[in-house]
This record gives structure tokens, sequence and C-alpha cells, in this order.
């Protein structure tokens, strides 16, 4: 499966600290719109949408995954692993692990 397909993974930004951004339930990445400006001239802003949500590949759904958070949590960390990111800020809204 491709991870930036599957979590519709945007990438942005002048600067080399990644600062991840995780949405919460019934959310996608767009309820980021009016925050992200404000970090983007000083960090690489890292947007995605986790299963189910957005534009997000929902063929990639799998219940007995994403039936607890860490279905959720894992992806993040995927997504880390495929970007190549390290010591990265992350920010998350409600239950966005």
């Amino acid at each position: 499966m491709d991870v930036i397909k599957r979590n519709n993974i945007n990438v942005f930004g002048k600067g080399e600290q990644p600062l991840m951004f995780a949405h919460g339930f019934g959310c996608d990445q767009n309820m980021w719109r009016f925050v992200t400006p404000a970090f983007q001239q000083h960090y690489k802003i890292v947007l995605f949408d986790h299963v189910g949500a957005g534009n997000s590949d929902l063929s990639a759904y799998d219940a007995s995954k994403y039936n607890t958070l860490n279905g959720y949590s894992t992806d993040i960390q995927e997504i880390c692993h495929e970007l190549n990111l390290q010591d990265v800020i992350f920010v998350g809204h409600s239950v966005g692990p």
C-alpha cells in the first residue's frame, strides 16, 4: 500500500524541522488551514488524513486494524518512516493519536 496515497499526505513549508498535524475524529487535514500559515515559514508542515477521513484511500480501511487507536498510531509511524522524518513535533487534535 502506498502510504502517501493511503493517507493523502501533503508536505509544505520552508523549514527543516518537521511539524506534523493530526486531525481528530470527524475531521480531516483541512481543519488546519488557518493554523499552518503561522508555522510554514519556519517548519516543514506535514498534513495527512486518517484512513476513513478526508481524501484518504477508503479501500485501505480494515476494521480489525482500525478498531483501536493502535492502527492509527501505526499509520503515523509509517508516515514518518516513508518521509524519513526525524525529531518530529506532533500536534494531535482530539483522538488524533
